[in-house]
């Protein structure tokens, strides 16, 4: 009897643990951070081909701006893969590095759906998930949507 005591004393403090831990992610999961705000801009770019800069892969470069076109930087996007689905879309993952005019870094993982338009033209519809950075953007996290053309005889994205 000594034990089941014991047992239930032990479940009911693990359970008041497990509450309070649940308690607090949800209190901070619910609290905005004050860091975090929402952007916007132009992202301009060319596919330029399977380049050794992406590992032989298809790749991309182009620049950045902000909402009032000041130029911001430039990035490298690399695909990892590419597949099209039965309705004609393309899919793509990629992997972009976005530099900044001052140096600073911060890297995506995408997940960009390119539905066909008048192929070769394609739209773009992108959540790119921020997965690092370095200098002002070293503990950058969040996402990036971007909605957009891609032209597939030209390259202009």
């Amino acid at each position: 009897m000594k034990n089941l005591k014991n047992f239930i004393v032990g479940l009911v403090g693990l359970l008041s643990i497990v509450s309070l831990a649940l308690a607090t992610v949800s209190r901070a999961q619910s609290q905005p951070n004050d860091s975090c705000r929402n952007i916007d801009g132009n992202i301009s770019g060319q596919l330029i081909g399977p380049t050794a800069l992406c590992g032989g892969q298809l790749t991309s470069i182009g620049t950045f701006t902000d909402r009032d076109g000041n130029a911001l930087g430039t990035f490298l996007a690399c695909a990892t893969s590419i597949q099209q689905s039965g309705d004609g879309a393309l899919k793509f993952r990629l992997a972009h590095t976005y530099t900044t005019i001052s140096g600073d870094t911060f890297s995506t993982t995408d997940n960009l759906v390119a539905p066909p338009i008048d192929p070769p033209l394609y739209g773009v519809n992108n959540r790119a998930d921020i997965t690092g950075g370095t200098g002002a953007f070293q503990d950058a996290f969040g996402f990036i949507r971007d909605h957009g053309t891609v032209d597939l005889a030209t390259g202009v994205v």
